[in-house]
C-alpha cells in the first residue's frame, strides 16, 4: 500500500488517539489499530502521528479546519545527549570494544535501566553510522595518547602504533631515492 494518508485516515488517527487517552490507554493501542485498518506497520503510523501532531502545533487553525480535535497529552521530555557525554559514550565502548567487551557490556556497565542501555546504543550506533568525523577524532585522539582501541570501520584493534595505510605510503615514498621515485611514479601511472 502506498505510504500517502488521506485527510479521512488522519481524522481517524487522531480520533483513535483522542480515545485512548480518554480510556487511560496508551498511545500505542491506537496506533496498533491504525496500523491494523490502514496496513500500515505501527511504527510508520506512530511517526506519521508525531510528524502531524508537530504540523498541528506549529499551525493550530489547520487540525481546526480539518475538523481534528487535538488532544494535549503528556509526553516525555526528550533528553538530549551534550558533547561530553557524546565523546564519553563513544571512547568507553571503543575502549570496552579493544579490551574484548561487546558494546551491549560496555553499555549494560553505564546504564541503570534497560531503557537508559538502549538509549545509550541507539546514540552509539548513529553515531558510527552518520557522524563519521566525530568518531574518527576520537579515535585519532585515542592513538595520539597511544590507547588501544577498535575501530568501528576497519573493524579491528589499533593501538595508536598501528600506522594507516596512507602512513605507510608516505613513510615509503619518502625513503625512494631519485631514481627510485622514477620507477614509482611511472608504475604508478600505468595504474591509473
Amino acid at each position: 500500500m502506498e505510504n500517502n494518508w488521506t485527510i479521512n485516515q488522519t481524522k481517524e488517527l487522531f480520533v483513535l488517539v483522542n480515545k485512548a487517552i480518554e480510556s487511560g490507554k496508551g498511545l500505542k493501542s491506537a496506533f496498533a489499530q491504525m496500523a491494523e485498518s490502514s496496513s500500515r506497520s505501527v511504527n510508520s503510523v506512530r511517526n506519521y502521528y508525531y510528524s502531524q501532531l508537530k504540523m498541528f502545533e506549529l499551525v493550530p487553525s489547520l487540525a481546526s479546519d480539518l475538523g481534528i480535535t487535538v488532544v494535549k497529552c503528556s509526553r516525555e521530555q526528550f533528553e538530549l545527549f551534550s558533547q561530553e557525554e557524546i565523546d564519553e559514550l563513544i571512547r568507553k565502548i571503543l575502549i570496552g570494544k579493544a579490551n574484548g567487551v561487546s558494546v551491549r557490556g560496555t553499555i549494560a556497565s553505564m546504564s541503570d535501566s534497560n531503557k537508559q542501555a538502549l538509549r545509550l546504543q541507539n546514540k552509539y550506533r548513529s553515531m558510527v553510522a552518520h557522524h563519521k568525523s566525530v568518531v574518527t577524532a576520537i579515535m585519532n585522539d585515542l592513538a595520539a595518547k597511544g590507547i588501544k582501541h577498535y575501530n568501528p570501520y576497519t573493524k579491528q584493534v589499533e593501538d595508536g602504533t598501528t600506522k594507516s595505510g596512507l602512513s605507510k605510503l608516505n613513510e615509503y615514498i619518502s625513503k625512494l631515492d631519485e631514481s627510485q621515485m622514477g620507477d614509482f611514479l611511472s608504475l604508478l601511472g600505468k595504474l591509473m
